[in-house]
């Protein structure tokens, strides 16, 4: 085998298996949404929303033989079906791996939003409806750094299989979203929110014709 083609096959399967071991710590919870590909309602009880990279995230870690110290990293999060945010990143020293949570300033100040507490979200993750709260803007947390809302929200959905004995999560897709829920009386509601979104955004410029 050509050494090439042989890196090649060693990189997927590093890729295959990383992905199976951060499907298998999904939990059960179903989510609601509408494909984009037949713009009618899906959903699956198996997710995860890839919501973005935000660049120079400080975290304070402590590497074998040092103190501990800040370490700066463009942080990719996604949103697990499980209820919380993952993150990751690359330092000079290596992968470090955080958590985060949205934030949500209801006008009496910021409060931490866990994903359970999430009705809906819409207009592409920069707005949340919490339960029990108004509609609010959505930012998030990282290990003490507030950044902006979400950058983008691309959800794969999963398949349970079981083998056996063996329990696998299979992916059936990943889709660009707008917006989200947790039920499907919420989903009409965020869909309702979203179409009042693109309504309220400006009209695009006309081009000049010099």
């Amino acid at each position: 085998m050509r050494p090439i083609r042989l890196l090649l096959l060693l990189a997927a399967s590093v890729l295959f298996f990383a992905s199976a071991a951060g499907a298998k710590s999904l939990l059960e919870k179903s989510i609601y949404w509408v494909n984009p590909q037949t713009g009618k309602m899906d959903s699956t009880k198996y997710w995860k929303i890839y919501i973005g990279k935000y660049p120079a995230i400080t975290l304070v870690r402590k590497f074998p033989g040092e103190d501990s110290l800040p370490v700066n990293s463009d942080i990719n999060l996604t949103v697990m079906s499980s209820g919380y945010i993952e993150g990751y990143g690359y330092t000079r020293k290596g992968r470090v791996d955080c958590m985060a949570v949205f934030v949500v300033d209801t006008g009496t100040g910021a409060i931490k939003l866990p994903v359970d507490s999430i009705e809906y979200m819409f207009a592409g993750g920069a707005k949340v409806k919490p339960r029990g709260i108004k509609v609010c803007d959505a930012a998030i947390d990282v290990e003490g750094n507030k950044v902006s809302g979400v950058k983008e929200m691309q959800l794969t959905k999963y398949k349970l299989v079981i083998d056996v004995d063996e329990r696998n999560l299979k992916p059936m897709g990943d889709f660009d979203i707008d917006f989200f829920s947790f039920s499907k009386t919420g989903l009409a509601a965020a869909q309702k929110a979203q179409k009042g979104t693109a309504s309220a955004a400006p009209a695009p410029a006309e081009k000049s014709d010099k």
